[in-house]
């Protein structure tokens, strides 16, 4: 679905047609209009080197949101740009300037090795079955009545979803799901409950941790030396989307309720997790059970050294090289599964942190801030306007895409009003950029979903925008007491 956005060039009598749906007229038109935005008027103090910035923010920002190329492709357009217009004085290329290697140095960020050993936890966890025996455990330990069976499906959805890709959590969860739903009366409204509660809690469970997505680490990379800790993250971003998911539960068993008073989950018994520790729920033991337990303990490790960071003062690269080096050694993990790491995202990351980085250095930063006069407005009006653009964009766009822009932009605006409310602004729009579910498409836990045939476009229009109004006032009302 998300590759017809990629279409392919059509070819009419032999000549390339060009029009606004076209990728490469969508490229050029973006560029265009960037030029016009940034090079061609004559803006008051506003540098050379600063209005090369804001063209390369614009045209970044427009590719993004046409979808002209990849994402992430725009990133390494991005960083080729910062390098090639301001990584030398005058276009000498001639020259032993080194201020181009400014411009890479988010390829070294800590947050990449973070969110590379986040991703090799989870092929990890998915190779041996790990997520779905736990998955397992969960649903029989609440048991079978509607409303503990949703507890459990959400439950355990958000807590994978902290560490574990929302796209890779919802794809297993649905593994679960397909033999509950078949027990199920086809018309009771409990089905549309359970999926849209697992929607809900992959979506939100990734605001709880920085690799939970990719918007928390942009705004740990944008936040540099004030971000916060892995802990102080969680301490920040649990309470607000624990609170979501709470309320989500209750919305979906009014609206959604079961006609049934017990639901038959024996046949999740017989789905393999291909684990040889116990024979109650396989007969087909082809993982030995020794590699799930040494994935619980190096993740447990993993996990605890990265919360306990300010305690040992070990430099998160090598934290999360950890996981990495004991799964090779072992054989958990090969080199086809380094393949499986979404370098897309990470990629599309750094892209992020480079634009960051370019608006700052070059006084872009400072000069949008002087455009806006901020002083005397109400910071919480202010964050709650971005607040919904940000997540009136996500719907449309990657999430990853929608925060790569906003957030530089709300450093500049409010950069002049001390370091908290930077904090809190750039903390609560990326935590915000997780609400924007009103479509199918919106994100990959519901176009996985909506691939099931049991829901429709209005169920998603239903809690997305709940998520659109709710979200924010919970993000933003918690944010501002503790913060």
């Amino acid at each position: 679905m998300l590759d017809s956005r990629f279409h392919l060039r059509k070819i009419i009598n032999g000549k390339l047609r060009f029009s606004i749906k076209h990728s490469v007229s969508r490229f050029f038109i973006s560029l265009l209009i960037a030029f016009s935005i940034s090079i061609i008027p004559e803006y008051s103090s506003l540098s050379y080197e600063a209005s090369l910035m804001l063209f390369i923010l614009s045209f970044s920002a427009l590719l993004w949101m046409t979808e002209a190329i990849p994402a992430f492709a725009v990133s390494f357009l991005l960083i080729s740009l910062e390098i090639l217009l301001l990584g030398f004085h005058d276009f000498d290329f001639d020259s032993n300037s080194k201020e181009w290697i400014y411009f890479l140095k988010p390829w070294s960020n800590p947050l990449i090795f973070l969110f590379m050993a986040g991703f090799i936890l989870a092929i990890a966890a998915s190779k041996t079955k790990l997520d779905l025996w736990l998955a397992k455990r969960v649903i029989f330990y609440f048991g079978n009545s509607p409303h503990n069976i949703l507890t459990g499906l959400m439950l355990t959805t958000f807590v994978l979803s902290m560490f574990v890709s929302n796209t890779a959590t919802t794809a297993m969860m649905m593994t679960l799901l397909i033999p509950m739903l078949k027990n199920m009366n086809e018309h009771n409204p409990f089905q549309k409950g359970i999926l849209l509660g697992v929607v809900i809690a992959a979506n939100i469970g990734g605001m709880g941790t920085i690799i939970g997505t990719p918007p928390n680490a942009i705004a740990v990379g944008i936040l540099g030396d004030n971000a916060p800790s892995f802990l102080e993250w969680m301490a920040i971003a649990l309470p607000p989307a624990i609170l979501i998911v709470v309320f989500f539960r209750w919305l979906i068993l009014k609206v959604y309720k079961s006609t049934e008073d017990v639901i038959n989950i024996n046949k999740v018994k017989k789905i393999p997790h291909y684990d040889d520790s116990t024979t109650t729920f396989t007969k087909i033991p082809t993982i030995p059970s020794w590699k799930k337990a040494l994935v619980i303990i190096v993740f447990s490790i993993t996990v605890l050294l990265w919360l306990s960071g300010p305690l040992h003062h070990i430099p998160t690269p090598v934290v999360s090289l950890f996981p990495i080096v004991v799964f090779t050694i072992f054989g958990i993990i090969d080199n086809e599964d380094i393949k499986e790491i979404r370098w897309d995202v990470i990629i599309l990351i750094i892209g992020g942190l480079s634009l960051g980085a370019g608006v700052s250095k070059t006084g872009l930063d400072e000069w949008i801030g002087t455009q806006f006069n901020l002083e005397g407005l109400n910071i919480f009006i202010i964050v709650t306007i971005f607040a919904f653009i940000v997540i009136l964009v996500s719907n449309f766009m990657s999430n990853t895409a929608a925060t790569n822009i906003m957030l530089p932009l709300i450093v500049a605006l409010v950069s002049g009003l001390g370091g908290s409310i930077v904090s809190y602004m750039v903390i609560s729009i990326a935590l915000c950029a997780s609400c924007a579910m009103v479509l199918p498409v919106s994100t990959p836990p519901n176009a996985i979903a909506f691939a099931s045939g049991k829901l429709n476009s209005k169920d998603f229009m239903l809690i997305g925008l709940v998520a659109a109004f709710v979200g924010p006032i919970f993000i933003l009302s918690l944010l501002n007491i503790y913060m």
